[in-house]
């Protein structure tokens, strides 16, 4: 079973957008899957999870981003290059693409 973690910190206003493209992607793959969803609240919990910023969506601990597991830790709200367009919320069918990749 893989492991999904979404990590955010409250003020960013891309979180919950995101989170609900993720749990709407898992639900149109027919994946029951639990989304561990961690609230950074403290730089200090911020290193200790290896938070690459607000929303981030890790799978077995790799980021659906950039494929990496993080090396750095980023206590600030993401943007996102998909598709040549820069958002800050990570688009359900990116989200679709990259867990079938996954799972």
């Amino acid at each position: 079973m893989k492991k999904i973690e979404f990590l955010f910190f409250s003020g960013c206003p891309n979180s919950e957008p995101t989170y609900n493209n993720l749990l709407e992607a898992l639900k149109e793959l027919n994946l029951s899957i639990n989304v561990e969803k961690i609230d950074v609240e403290t730089l200090e919990k911020a290193n200790e999870v290896n938070f690459l910023g607000s929303p981030s969506i890790y799978i077995d601990g790799v980021d659906i981003y950039t494929l990496q597991k993080p090396k750095e830790v980023n206590y600030a709200c993401r943007t996102f290059d998909i598709g040549g367009k820069k958002s800050g919320v990570i688009p359900k069918e990116f989200i679709k693409d990259r867990l079938k990749s996954f799972i």
